[in-house]
């Protein structure tokens, strides 16, 4: 007699040096629960470590949610030191995939609710679904965003945009979203994977130290400000040019350009 294996609540592909990581609990609408932020917390931690991978592309099963927010049934009932430890601990958690060395693409498909939004603005780059929709509906349930919303929606959109979208609850389409600022891409529903995945290729394909060091230049300026991402952008461009791939580069640009004017 044979035993159903249970699905894995994450399924993970590699594509070469492209990772891919589903979210599934597609009944649930891929809704953030323990096990499921325990998942996610390996693969980043695997991530962190260092292996083959150059991308990484996070979806959620099925076509009804990329991420439909926090499973409200763990937030119920929730004594104080417990909802705040549950909120550090998927902070923490988030920020960790937004600091990761590599490029990190949410390809958003339907439902981006709640902790699905901040997942999602926790990786670097958005390919929404024309159908996708987008918001912070905490408020309508008595509360605010405690996955660092409050924090990177106005980075991405701007205070006045952040406000009303966090204040109201409401909720807004892909183009929406497309115009101000909280996903780069606006694609057909049935291209959202596959946009995604090209992107990541292009993004593979570039120098790794210059990835990872423009990254870290960011964040730092964005947390520190000015001055430090000053000096972190320079010890990243040193960093670069020690690199086999920078000395190629430039020596192709530079035989190239000395070929045209030959």
């Amino acid at each position: 007699m044979s035993v159903d294996t249970p699905a894995p609540i994450i399924v993970a592909e590699r594509h070469a040096s492209v990772l891919l990581l589903t979210l599934n609990r597609p009944r649930q609408a891929n809704a953030l629960n323990s096990e499921l932020a325990a998942a996610l917390e390996r693969h980043v931690e695997l991530l962190e470590r260092g292996d083959d991978t150059r991308a990484l592309v996070i979806i959620g099963s099925g076509e009804k949610a990329f991420c439909a927010g926090a499973d409200i049934h763990e937030l119920a009932d929730l004594d104080e030191d417990t909802a705040r430890t549950r909120m550090r601990r998927v902070q923490d958690l988030f920020r960790r995939l937004e600091l990761l060395p590599v490029p990190v693409i949410a390809a958003v498909n339907g439902y981006a609710l709640g902790g699905g939004l901040e997942l999602a603005m926790a990786c670097d780059l958005r390919v929404a679904g024309r159908s996708a929709r987008f918001g912070q509906p905490e408020i309508l349930l008595g509360n605010i965003p405690g996955w660092a919303g409050t924090q990177r929606l106005p980075r991405l959109v701007g205070l006045g945009t952040a406000n009303e979208l966090i204040f109201t609850g409401q909720q807004i389409g892909a183009d929406e979203a497309h115009r101000i600022g909280l996903v780069n891409r606006v694609v057909a529903d049935d291209q959202i994977l596959s946009t995604a995945m090209a992107l990541a290729d292009q993004l593979a394909a570039k120098s790794p130290a210059a990835l990872s060091g423009a990254k870290r230049a960011i964040h730092i300026g964005l947390d520190k400000g000015l001055s430090e991402g000053q000096l972190v952008e320079a010890d990243a461009v040193a960093a670069c040019c020690q690199t086999d791939m920078q000395r190629q580069l430039v020596a192709d640009f530079l035989n190239k350009r000395a070929a045209r004017t030959a």
